[in-house]
């Protein structure tokens, strides 16, 4: 398994997407395509990124607020 597969299985694992290695290696638990389970995956990676960006810009703001730097 190459390094950028194995990445994107511990990835979609970690964030609750079942994932194998094609669609024929189906979930026990949600039996859904590959192709969904990327886009989900896609998405959700979107909107944990768009969480962590907010917060640090939150932290930003109010250490700016508050003369930290």
């Amino acid at each position: 398994m190459s390094g950028q597969r194995r990445f994107l299985k511990v990835w979609a694992r970690t964030v609750g997407m079942p994932i194998g290695v094609d669609d024929d290696d189906k979930p026990e638990f949600l039996p859904i395509t590959q192709t969904d389970v990327k886009k989900a995956l896609a998405f959700r990676t979107f909107w944990i990124a768009l969480h962590v960006l907010t917060c640090v810009l939150i932290i930003a703001g109010n250490g700016r607020t508050l003369g930290w730097w």
